[in-house]
């Protein structure tokens, strides 16, 4: 059985590359949100043996290797071995994947920590793999630094690592949320609004950044702070398909050795502008070498990855922070505990997989090389 990539193309079309087919619908005259189940009406899930997961093209490097295990030709014939298949659904946001995570249409998903912690507290996950150790960052028209934001409006999506990101840094001055005029906004519409005067500043997490960089290199860097994304599967397919779940492991820890090499790294990126284009219907903003270093830095230069180090479940550690935020703001009951969140992720099963690489074929490399839109409808 071979892997499947299911486009959106035929559904959607969105004017930038981060953009889903929605818009915040504080900001006057703008297309109403359509629930995550209509954007994806055209997907297919379950069948026998079908092992769904939810990935993100237009989120790097996450959607680089996701491209990577939807590509990967020896995972495919291990899973077939046991008749097994893998079908790879591409979404716009981790928000999306986690609703459809919860109604059990995906066994798995790739995105990131504020939704990582969400799904965890509230469901019954296993993260598994440390897929990004990158930047939310905060960007505004003129030089400025963080204390120079008060009275200003500071654009960010609401519960997201941009949010705390934003608030941390005001924290640090003295500052607070009230010191300021949040603005939610989609991060597609970012780097415009700050280009246009509408907002003074805005705090996101990459590419856009790099996006807006790239398009106003007049802008500038006001702060910078932790993001993290990982592989989350549910817990009773762990359970109840251990094996399955180990080769999904060995699959990213597979994807990224590969792009050690430069030039396999190169394609890896070429692939994941392809898919990031079909899924939103337009050619995608980042160029070759933009994607490239953003997949180094976020993820194979990160020591240790894709392993979870143990100091990331710390009551001291960023994610405790994180979770403790969320619950401030309403994402996660108040009444869940922090061991509930630490004891979903797996910081063995990694370790285990890399261990094991021999048994689990991590240094065979067969990625396929085909059209990218092979295996799509």
């Amino acid at each position: 059985m071979r892997i499947l990539i299911k486009s959106l193309a035929p559904v959607l079309l969105i004017s930038f590359c981060l953009c889903a087919c929605s818009r915040d619908e504080s900001g006057g005259a703008r297309a109403k949100v359509k629930p995550a189940a209509d954007r994806y009406a055209g997907y297919n899930f379950g069948g026998d043996e079908v092992i769904d997961l939810g990935s993100q093209p237009l989120t790097l490097p996450e959607g680089a290797v996701a491209e990577l295990i939807s590509r990967d030709a020896a995972l495919a014939s291990r899973l077939a071995a046991s008749g097994s298949s893998l079908r790879v659904h591409p979404f716009f946001k981790g928000k999306d994947i986690a609703e459809f995570l919860a109604s059990g249409k995906l066994q798995g998903g790739i995105f990131a920590d504020m939704p990582a912690l969400t799904a965890a507290a509230t469901g019954d996950f296993v993260c598994v793999a440390l897929m990004k150790e990158g930047f939310a960052s905060i960007i505004s028209r003129k030089a400025m630094l963080m204390r120079d934001l008060k009275g200003k409006r500071v654009a960010t999506g609401v519960g997201s690592a941009a949010h705390f990101t934003l608030l941390s840094a005001l924290q640090n001055e003295g500052l607070t949320e009230k010191d300021i005029t949040l603005v939610p906004m989609e991060v597609s519409e970012m780097p415009q609004a700050l280009a246009k005067g509408k907002i003074d500043a805005f705090s996101a997490w990459e590419p856009t950044p790099t996006l807006a960089f790239a398009a106003h290199p007049e802008f500038h860097l006001v702060h910078k702070g932790l993001s993290y994304g990982f592989l989350c599967l549910r817990r009773d397919f762990v359970r109840a398909r251990p094996a399955e779940a180990r080769e999904l492991a060995a699959a990213v820890g597979r994807a990224c050795a590969w792009m050690r090499i430069p030039k396999d790294l190169e394609q890896a990126a070429g692939w994941t502008a392809a898919s990031a284009a079909r899924l939103q219907g337009a050619p995608y903003q980042l160029n070759r070498r933009a994607m490239t270093n953003i997949i180094r830095n976020d993820l194979l230069n990160v020591p240790g990855a894709p392993r979870i180090p143990a100091a990331l479940m710390s009551e001291e550690g960023l994610l405790y922070k994180k979770f403790t935020f969320l619950k401030r703001i309403g994402k996660i009951p108040e009444s869940t505990p922090w061991a509930k969140v630490r004891d979903s992720f797996d910081i063995e099963m990694m370790r285990q997989v890399m261990a094991e690489g021999d048994k689990l074929a991590l240094q065979r490399f067969d990625y396929r090389n085909s059209d990218p839109s092979d295996g799509a409808k």
